[in-house]
């Protein structure tokens, strides 16, 4: 008897009607809210194991609601990721978040699941239950704009047992007391160890979202003239009152400095920097001091020791970081940078930037071959090509000289010729230089050098991803 009153409880649950599990939603997010805490508020700081097939990286997560920071550490190689709602940043190798192409609707969804922020008031998606003949416990329809829609399925105790978002399993184990919090310490992906917590706490103080390194203006706009024979945008700056050489390289994601300078300064190894130029290979960091350039300053940083920029027109590298910082004129027709706070107002012209590896590229079509190209004011080339992208297209030009060049990591040999139209935005250029070189590591297909952006006003504006070339 007992058997069938069970039985005919479990059919009615399977076949109670939408409205009936309607009104059971309420108290079960009301239970869910109870057992695990206000995560969705809380300042979570923890230190994390990642767990790729054989590879296990350790990270660290600063985390409140849907935004998320981690940094995480691959042997020598060290990356950085913001997730913010549905969107994500890349960031620098000093915090700046730079807009990434590379996420997917299943990363915010997953950041949803683990802050619960579903439960918060005012969540903005649809929540609804689901019958139960998936198994015991409840289980919960998720669905919010941009994200990938996902099901929970919740223990009795009100405690997250699995997420289920697309074709991956995620279970959540191990919950353990962190103030009046309930954490999981162990999520398994497909069955599989995924995330591994450790030395987690909550933070009284509010989370700061990742932002770029201070540049204080003591007077704007910053105009400096490029130094005397520059083939390339090198002005003068100081570091500590010593004067010095600072080039300003879009191709360059972060701070960079030479060894000579490093050593100059007394500065100490911070850490360690997998560099990809021509070759690649390992160096150090180091922290600087505050960097003086005109009438601004650039806060205390950590810059990259790149050794093969001995004997160069330059001592210190200013890439992503600081161009994050300001918005930036390089006139080449006039040879001066010219350096303004970020504007709070969108651009209405120019062209849109895909950053790839925390550098910009543009789309450019060379004659009729699309083409995804790196903006490289490091680059003495017009229009410099990796060898990969040629190899695909070999007619886009034809082959006329050949020779040697060094750049980051190492030489190799550029192969030049001419193309006989490039479209660059709204720009029309005609029989313009243009080279191949072999084992060039680049974000995109190629790079723009400063032998093209010489002709024009190029404004970098980072703070709304846009780029644009002006005619003088």
């Amino acid at each position: 008897m007992r058997f069938a009153v069970a039985t005919l409880a479990l059919l009615f649950a399977f076949s109670a009607p939408a409205p009936a599990r309607a009104a059971r939603l309420a108290p079960l997010l009301a239970q869910m809210r109870a057992a695990s805490g206000p995560i969705w508020s809380a300042h979570i700081d923890a230190v994390v194991d990642i767990t790729d097939g054989e590879i296990v990286t350790r990270a660290h997560i600063e985390a409140s609601g849907d935004r998320l920071a981690l940094h995480r550490c691959l042997n020598d190689l060290c990356l950085g990721r913001f997730y913010h709602g549905d969107a994500a940043d890349d960031l620098t190798l000093n915090g700046a978040p730079i807009a990434t192409p590379h996420v997917t609707s299943s990363e915010p969804a997953l950041l949803l699941v683990l802050s619960h922020a579903f439960l918060r008031p005012g969540f903005r998606g649809s929540l609804s239950l689901l019958p139960s003949e998936l198994g015991p416990g409840a289980a919960i329809d998720v669905r919010a704009p941009g994200i990938a829609p996902f099901t929970i399925r919740v223990r009795r105790n009100g405690l997250i047992a699995r997420a289920v978002i697309g074709s991956t399993t995620y279970g959540f184990f191990d919950y353990r007391k962190v103030a009046a919090l309930h954490l999981p310490a162990r999520i398994l992906r497909d069955g599989k160890p995924y995330l591994s917590f450790h030395h987690i706490r909550i933070l009284d103080t509010p989370f700061i979202d990742p932002h770029p390194l201070s540049l204080a203006f003591a007077a704007a706009p910053v105009v400096l003239a490029w130094r005397p024979r520059a083939r390339l945008p090198v002005v003068d700056c100081s570091i500590d009152g010593k004067p010095l050489r600072c080039l300003i390289d879009s191709g360059n994601s972060g701070l960079s400095m030479t060894l000579a300078l490093a050593e100059r300064l007394h500065l100490e190894p911070i850490g360690t920097f997998e560099v990809r130029g021509i070759g690649r290979y390992l160096t150090e960091l180091v922290a600087a001091p505050p960097l003086q350039i005109g009438s601004a300053t650039l806060s205390k940083a950590s810059y990259v020791v790149l050794p093969d920029l001995e004997g160069t027109r330059y001592d210190v590298v200013l890439g992503t970081d600081f161009l994050a910082s300001a918005r930036v004129t390089i006139d080449g027709p006039h040879r001066r940078v010219i350096v303004d706070p970020p504007s709070p107002i969108a651009p209405s012209r120019g062209i849109p930037l895909r950053f790839l590896s925390l550098v910009p590229t543009v789309p450019v079509m060379l004659a009729k071959t699309p083409s995804q190209l790196l903006i490289d004011t490091g680059d003495e080339s017009t229009i410099n090509l990796g060898s990969d992208f040629f190899h695909r297209h070999p007619s886009l030009f034809r082959i006329v000289q050949s020779r040697s060049v060094r750049g980051v990591g190492g030489s190799s040999v550029e192969r030049l010729g001419r193309i006989a139209e490039v479209t660059l935005g709204s720009l029309h250029l005609a029989n313009l230089a243009i080279g191949a070189t072999e084992h060039l590591h680049s974000a995109g297909d190629g790079h723009i050098g400063s032998g093209l952006m010489a002709r024009f006003v190029v404004t970098f504006d980072y703070a709304h991803d846009r780029i644009e070339f002006a005619r003088p």
